[in-house]
């Protein structure tokens, strides 16, 4: 008896924590701005935005999704910005296709900033991966928005990506 009421209280405490630990974790994965000096984007439902990303990179974001089959050990979508300084978009968007090889590159204008967007296709262990890369000059350097999304994803996955893509503003 003695043990019984410090007992239901611990086992009171767990339940709370994990609770709490599943509450907040997928609040993790719901919708938000993120924005920072360099640009914004829209994040969508299903991506964790990695608050404190590796050296270089300015922004992580990844899916909750894996892949299947092969392709279990990769996220099903991922994309990383980060900021080259002293450079310019054509010297990038060169640099970019001798790094990747053949790809596909299309300019637009948003807000009188100039972007190009620039396709491409990898393969790493076996697993084929569609790259899209999004370019603009700010102040003397390059902010590149990277996202890498296997080839065989949902089409609702596909639409997130392509959102997100599209949402990425160099301010």
């Amino acid at each position: 008896m003695e043990l019984l009421i410090p007992g239901l209280i611990l086992v009171g405490l767990m339940v709370y924590a994990s609770t709490r630990i599943k509450r907040v974790a997928a609040e993790a994965f719901e919708a938000e701005t993120v924005e920072n000096e360099w640009f914004s984007i829209e994040k969508p439902e299903g991506f964790l935005n990695v608050i404190a990303p590796p050296d270089g990179l300015e922004f992580e974001a990844y899916s909750k999704d894996f892949g299947v089959g092969e392709a279990s050990e990769f996220k099903a979508a991922r994309l990383e910005a980060r900021v080259y300084r002293n450079r310019n978009l054509k010297y990038a968007v060169a640099a970019l296709r001798e790094a990747v090889g053949p790809v596909t590159e299309t300019p637009e204008v948003i807000d009188g900033r100039k972007y190009v967007l620039v396709e491409a296709g990898s393969v790493e262990k076996g697993v084929g991966f569609r790259e899209v890369y999004k370019l603009a000059e700010k102040d003397g350097s390059v902010v590149e928005l990277k996202a890498r999304s296997l080839e065989d994803i949902s089409e609702d996955l596909g639409a997130k990506v392509e959102a997100m893509i599209a949402s990425f503003i160099v301010k």
